[in-house]
């Protein structure tokens, strides 16, 4: 036999046994006009495909983004925590009588000889944190300047026999979402000063 050329010899004979050449088949199950054929995919595939594809995409684009603005919602939220604990230990550990509007929050921090001014708000205004002052104070701040960050002091007074008895203080920060869309975040911390006895 005689490879490549679709046909048996005998050997010591004139007889030549022919063989037809087997067609091919592709595996999508369809023949060429000579016999040959190729796989592929057809136009319904490749859209299909082209869809899922592009969903998957999608849907990772989204968990990305929404990932990323909780993590950036998360640390904002740490960084107001940190200053709203630091801000209110500074008005806890003052003398009673010296917590009003006005007066700073510690005797580091009056004002005088170059030294920021940070002090207790009048009561429900509303005062910028992202000032040179309050970034010397509590230099986190810097992470959320570009969101417009504001804190706002309510306190009353409770008096007993007509003398001050103790002040609930409520410091609350506030601050633009990550995307600028929907309310305001916010934070608070409450505070309960008994007059020193």
């Amino acid at each position: 036999m005689v490879a490549g050329l679709g046909a048996d010899i005998v050997p010591g004979s004139q007889h030549i046994h022919k063989h037809r050449p087997r067609r091919g088949v592709c595996r999508a199950g369809r023949r060429g006009r000579s016999g040959l054929t190729a796989a592929g995919f057809m136009l319904g595939e490749a859209i299909l495909g082209a869809g899922a594809l592009a969903f998957f995409m999608v849907v990772c684009y989204t968990s990305l983004v929404f990932s990323r603005l909780g993590a950036t919602k998360t640390r904002e939220q740490g960084i107001m925590s940190d200053f709203l604990v630091h801000y209110v230990e500074m008005i806890k550990a003052l003398p009673f009588s010296s917590i009003g509007a006005g007066a700073p929050v510690n005797p580091l921090f009056n004002g005088s000889e170059g030294l920021p001014a940070i002090t207790i708000p009048a009561s429900g205004s509303a005062t910028a944190l992202n000032t040179a002052a309050y970034l010397t104070f509590h230099p986190d701040l810097l992470w959320v300047t570009n969101y417009n960050p504001q804190l706002c002091v309510t306190y009353t007074t409770n008096f007993v026999n007509a003398a001050a008895h103790d002040i609930h203080l409520a410091a609350q920060a506030s601050w633009d979402p990550p995307v600028g869309r929907g309310t305001r975040l916010a934070m608070q911390f409450d505070l309960v000063r008994t007059k020193d006895l």
